[in-house]
């Protein structure tokens, strides 16, 4: 690389860096906590705050032992599918979940557990919000769903309804969805497109086993704070690199105009 070409590229940077400032960064991930809300049957969050502590090793270290889908997190192709074992989420580049996302919301109605978003009330939806759903856009749906998580200060025995109930995706908007061609698609219930009810599942997981990950489109789930965000922003979340993971926790960021 030549002295011209240095120059160049650092006031490419510099002029990122520049960009960057004047953007907002809003936190799109819930906090990890032991026992935490999540998809019902997977195991529980752990962590141990004392694994080293002050007195007895004269500094602090916590412990964490938790599934690999928890918090907000990413569904790499190897969760559900046999026939695509290799594909597990440290083949993926870091950048894969960085990109224009488009959100769609869906929260002025009033969601059951069970419920399932048809294509037409779907696309409905994206035009009233003029929204343009482009190829390897990160789409995101938000129910408002993320409500009826609780914090960490909540008696956790009476904080486990969300992980096993939720709205999900009819087959025809799974397949409509994944006509678009989004890098991946995400929302703010514990299962993206599967519907559940008190820990059962009461559609075919069409966009997990079907339409969505057979065809490259990563799964998101568990995010939060949609409504802090407008249609159209960036989306920055980086997976951990997990040898064999089946997915990964993620720290999600949306940047907005300040």
């Amino acid at each position: 690389m030549d002295a011209e070409s240095k120059v160049s590229d650092f006031g490419a940077l510099a002029a990122f860096a520049t960009a960057l400032g004047r953007l907002s960064v809003v936190d799109l991930s819930p906090t990890l906590y032991t026992n935490m809300q999540q998809w019902a049957t997977h195991p529980d969050v752990a962590i141990v705050p004392n694994a080293r502590n002050f007195k007895q090793d004269n500094y602090f270290l916590q412990t964490l032992v938790m599934p690999e889908h928890s918090g907000s997190h990413v569904d790499a192709p190897a969760h559900v599918l046999p026939d695509r074992a290799n594909e597990t989420i440290d083949t993926f580049a870091p950048t894969v979940l960085w990109g224009p996302a488009k959100k769609v919301d869906l929260s002025d109605k009033k969601w059951l557990p069970g419920d399932l978003v048809s294509v037409d009330y779907f696309r409905a939806k994206v035009d009233e919000q003029r929204i343009n759903i482009e190829e390897n856009d990160i789409l995101l749906v938000e129910f408002g769903w993320d409500r009826y998580l609780v914090g960490v200060d909540v008696d956790h025995a009476k904080g486990r309804w969300w992980g096993g109930n939720m709205p999900g995706f009819s087959d025809a908007l799974c397949r409509y969805i994944a006509s678009l061609r989004p890098r991946a698609v995400g929302t703010d219930t514990a299962a993206c497109d599967i519907a559940a009810v008190d820990g059962r599942v009461v559609t075919e997981e069409w966009g997990h086993r079907r339409d969505f990950l057979p065809n490259g489109i990563l799964i998101l789930e568990g995010i939060v704070n949609l409504a802090k965000m407008p249609t159209e922003f960036y989306f920055i979340a980086l997976p951990l690199k997990i040898r064999g993971g089946s997915g990964s926790p993620l720290r999600v960021i949306g940047l907005v105009p300040a």
